[in-house]
């Protein structure tokens, strides 16, 4: 019983220190996913630990210290991230329907066929901003409806689970379609008029995830998420980025590109809002984001119910408050951050 609890207990602590290495192959980056889980079960081995003394009077204290050290370390990464964190983005009371954006983001899944569930899912919370992945032609036939009441769009569907369907009622300028690092993943990109004209620039992502079957590394993503921090770097328009990252907010990655753009995190402060898996309760991830400027304030965010996809959809209400730029504003980013940010992107763009 003694050896069988010490080797759990170092598989934990190796699953806890994998992803501390820097490597972007897939076993490292993806075991960054389950921090919550890992910090679930290295708690529940520091109580058998307790049972198992109090009962036989032995213990293995090396074992027993580390994966103590490593629920320390735990904690510190995802209670950010918690109801127990500092919320990044200030509740707004006093409202402005003119300043005010609504964002459904949903990946759809692309073999899913419940079409009419997300269908009703925007027809109840009705978005301003509807934004689908994984959508192939037979979802941009599937939601043509949704053209009735959100004239304005970018589509691209594709038949390799990168598809990206994105409807606004706002009108849209200067639209573009990217492939920033590989030539059949894309991303979105356009300036949104609010009612009050104010100008909103948005970018909608889905970059490669690192796992086997479709990139061994991480580089592809970690490029991309780079790329557009440094873009959001040199955007002085209020800015929104969004979509399934295939990244949590607790990783090298995004934390990197929150530091180097100085975008917010909505769930900071409230909770994960885990999106990934819709079909497993015990491997849960938040893996689909919104992240904004530090002149928008928060209203309201929730996630919506299974739709038929292995993500949940998120609906993200925003409004635009310049005011608490003053108050939220993140500190500039320091030259060791721009420079594993312009490393991490290839030296694509020139930073001021």
């Amino acid at each position: 019983m003694l050896i069988a609890l010490s080797i759990l207990t170092y598989l934990c602590i190796l699953f806890v220190l994998l992803p501390i290495v820097k490597s972007d192959f897939w076993i490292f980056r993806s075991l960054e996913y389950s921090r919550f889980q890992n910090f679930i079960i290295c708690v529940i081995i520091v109580f058998l630990w307790i049972i198992y003394y109090a009962l036989f009077n032995e213990i293995d204290i090396f074992a027993f210290c580390i994966n103590a050290l490593c629920v320390v370390y735990l904690t510190v990464k995802i209670i950010p991230y918690s109801i127990f964190g500092i919320k990044e983005i200030k509740r707004v009371k006093k409202r402005n329907a003119n300043r005010e954006i609504k964002i459904l983001s949903a990946n759809v899944l692309q073999d899913n066929t419940a079409y009419n569930k997300l269908l009703q899912q925007i027809s109840v919370s009705n978005p301003d901003i509807v934004f689908l992945l994984e959508t192939d032609e037979k979802w941009q036939n599937a939601v043509k409806s949704l053209k009735e009441n959100y004239p304005h769009s970018i589509e691209v569907p594709k038949e390799n689970t990168y598809g990206m369907l994105f409807y606004s009622k706002f009108k849209l300028i200067d639209k573009e379609i990217n492939y920033i690092v590989k030539h059949d993943i894309p991303s979105v990109s356009c300036k949104v008029i609010l009612h009050d004209e104010s100008i909103i620039q948005i970018w909608g992502l889905h970059p490669e995830p690192p796992v086997p079957g479709e990139s061994l590394t991480s580089t592809a993503k970690d490029k991309e998420l780079a790329i557009i921090a440094l873009k959001v770097k040199q955007c002085k328009l209020p800015t929104i980025v969004m979509g399934d990252l295939n990244d949590v907010a607790w990783s090298n990655t995004t934390s990197l590109l929150t530091k180097t753009s100085g975008l917010l995190d909505v769930r900071k402060g409230r909770g994960f809002y885990s999106t990934f898996s819709a079909h497993h309760w015990y491997i849960r991830f938040p893996l689909d984001y919104i992240f904004c400027s530090a002149d928008f304030g928060f209203i309201s965010m929730k996630r919506l119910k299974y739709n038929g996809s292995d993500h949940f959809p998120i609906y993200t209400h925003l409004i635009y408050a310049p005011k608490l730029k003053k108050t939220q504003k993140k500190e500039a980013p320091n030259k060791e951050v721009i420079t594993e940010a312009k490393e991490t992107a290839g030296q694509r763009i020139k930073v001021e």
